[in-house]
């Protein structure tokens, strides 16, 4: 689903490049609900990963990817969140290698999750707990810089043992996934950042049907259909119907292209439609969307449309 007027950021352990901070509350951390936010994340972004590599060629904007996320406990936590960070996700004071995507550069370099990061292509994590001025940022600065080379030089420890690691860059196409805590069934996209509701992360336990709905969504991002100047496409319902054939039309393939069976996308329409409300579903209420029964017919014949032209291209799934 598109959301055309703006971006609500959140709080993710997954997206944070630098210290990790908690809001004050009442309610003691749970270390237990942190590690399975963070496998939940980890879920969503093997699955992103495996959709942007198959699909580079698709994309007329592509970036380097490196599947790496690096963080650190937050030196003004509260006592009790920097104790469950520890524990949920073994973050320490220095950064911190807190996910390594599989089948990323990272991961095909060798880096685990786990390792402490020491230097990012000679800019070293400071020891001192006094450090010189500037000296985070400059390490901070060089982790980012790096992500946008061919080439990223991560030095790590890791069980006392020193390592140095020369990472090579993908290329992949240029969208951002994101896990957000939020209750509706739904996933939304502006430019080209993509959020998937956690209630329908939790929804489609099977990795193919989550898939489709990334892969949907990454379509919104290929086909340029919101951003920046396009509130008033998608604000007409006829273009918004079209918007979305368009989405479902390419989703089917990119998923397909990244491994998935394609004959799995119209499985999960019903079990999105089961989410609505009795009203919705007496009135046949389907907004943008064609009817359940509908997109099941269109998903169904897409599928066999997509096998047949990768059996052709000679990439059969």
């Amino acid at each position: 689903m598109l959301r055309p007027f703006h971006i609500l950021l959140t709080a993710s352990l997954l997206t944070c490049a630098g210290a990790i901070a908690a809001k004050p509350a009442s309610a003691a951390p749970d270390p237990a609900a942190m590690r399975a936010w963070h496998q939940r994340e980890l879920r969503v972004a093997g699955i992103t990963q495996r959709v942007l590599a198959a699909n580079t060629a698709s994309c007329p904007k592509q970036s380097f990817h490196y599947g790496l996320v690096v963080a650190r406990l937050d030196d003004a936590s509260r006592p009790e969140v920097r104790a469950a960070l520890s524990e949920a996700l073994a973050l320490q004071d220095a950064p911190t290698a807190l996910a390594v995507i599989p089948g990323s550069a990272a991961e095909q370099a060798g880096l685990r999750e786990g390792d402490r990061i020491t230097a990012i292509d000679g800019s070293a994590w400071p020891v001192s707990d006094n450090p010189a001025p500037g000296a985070r940022k400059a390490f901070w600065d060089a982790f980012q810089s790096g992500q946008q080379s061919a080439t990223m030089q991560v030095d790590t420890e890791r069980s006392g043992q020193a390592l140095s690691l020369r990472l090579n860059g993908k290329m992949a196409c240029s969208a951002s996934v994101f896990l957000i805590n939020r209750k509706g069934v739904n996933a939304t996209t502006f430019g080209s950042r993509v959020e998937i509701h956690a209630a329908l992360e939790a929804l489609l336990q099977d990795d193919a049907e989550l898939a489709f709905i990334v892969s949907h969504e990454i379509a919104h991002v290929i086909l340029e259909h919101t951003g920046p100047g396009k509130k008033a496409q998608v604000k007409s319902r006829t273009t918004r119907q079209r918007i979305e054939v368009e989405a479902d039309t390419l989703g089917v393939l990119l998923m397909a292209r990244a491994g998935y069976d394609p004959t799995v996308a119209a499985r999960a329409i019903p079990h999105m439609a089961q989410t609505n409300g009795p009203f919705t579903r007496l009135l046949g209420l389907h907004g943008a969307y064609m009817s359940t029964a509908e997109r099941n017919a269109f998903l169904t014949t897409r599928a066999h449309e997509v096998r047949a032209q990768l059996a052709l291209e000679g990439g059969t799934r």
